[in-house]
């Protein structure tokens, strides 16, 4: 029985790769986090300026939020939102969060950790399956890394001269006359 893919082949890759990632982004976020918070950080060093109170203040906080503007945090947030939304239809909460752990650890090495050794009595494979595709899907769609391959292409056509887009279709690049 064939399957509809959910996202592209490349998207899908990505996807996978920020999930097998994740506990290295975690790591690195909550040390940079201590870094600040115990002042060891040196990004501010050489800076003119009074060492006051006010401005060390300033300084974290303006550090921290750089640290929240990082693109591996956004990673971080995606991969946490969409392992928050798995199994949210599961009255069962110690089978949700089974579920949960099993598909992170299924996208970490599928060889490692397939369906039939993660123990996951009350999931049929397919349903699994559906779930893990949705989680990938989610953090593509929290990252906005779903594009549509038509209008690439279209946008390819466009720039080398070739068909115009169609009517009804509004073009990512409009070539000049």
């Amino acid at each position: 029985m064939s399957r509809k893919a959910t996202l592209p082949y490349d998207i899908r890759q990505e996807c996978l790769w920020i999930v097998r990632g994740h506990d290295r982004r975690v790591r690195a976020y909550h040390e940079a986090i201590r870094q600040i918070a115990d002042g060891s950080s040196n990004d501010h060093a050489g800076m003119p300026g009074d060492s006051g109170c006010s401005q060390m203040v300033e300084s974290k906080a303006a550090q921290m939020e750089a640290i929240e503007r990082w693109p591996e945090t956004w990673k971080i947030r995606a991969v946490e939102q969409a392992k928050l939304h798995i199994g949210a239809d599961l009255e069962n909460e110690e089978l949700r969060q089974r579920l949960a752990d099993g598909i992170i650890l299924n996208c970490e090495n599928r060889n490692e950790y397939p369906l039939r050794r993660l123990g996951l009595d009350g999931i049929q494979h397919s349903d699994f399956y559906r779930r893990r595709d949705r989680f990938l899907k989610e953090i593509a769609d929290y990252l906005q890394m779903n594009f549509d391959l038509v209008a690439i292409k279209m946008t390819v056509a466009c720039k080398d001269g070739g068909i115009p887009p169609s009517p009804g279709v509004a073009p990512y690049f409009t070539p000049s006359l």
